[in-house]
């Protein structure tokens, strides 16, 4: 078994200088209790790996109650990240459908290509170009 000691008051990088996971955990041991506004946290506080040190840094002072608050908390803002990550998702997709619509009516109205070619340029089904082309005619 190898023991390493750091001596966090002989760490003086600044944040521009960190580049590997291990400095930016050294930095993060000396510095977060001296960090209380978000606008003071180096960017690779936001890195995964970071916040779940931090989190349960965070969570080892509480009380059971609290435990169990932040808990509840956590799991309603996840949901609430994900519900918004799925209405970003349903609006992008609406927004290439759409695209795609009008792309295919305006290849349809050119009548230069197939409606083959037209599925194919556009990577939509060949139903898709016609269903479309069944509206325009």
């Amino acid at each position: 078994m190898t023991f390493i000691t750091v001596e966090l008051f002989k760490f003086d990088k600044k944040v521009a200088e960190i580049k590997t996971d291990l400095e930016k955990l050294i930095y993060t041991m000396k510095a977060v209790h001296t960090t209380n506004e978000p606008t003071q946290y180096p960017k690779f506080w936001n890195e995964e790996w970071l916040q779940k040190a931090l989190q349960e840094l965070d969570t080892r002072r509480m009380t059971s109650e609290e435990r169990a608050y932040f808990a509840r908390v956590t799991a309603a803002n996840a949901e609430a990240v994900n519900a918004e990550r799925q209405r970003t998702d349903e609006a992008v997709d609406l927004k290439e459908k759409t695209v795609k619509l009008e792309a295919v009516k305006n290849l349809l109205k050119l009548n230069v290509l197939t409606i083959e070619q037209i599925a194919t340029s556009l990577n939509v089904k060949v139903d898709f170009v016609h269903s479309v082309q069944q509206e325009l005619f």
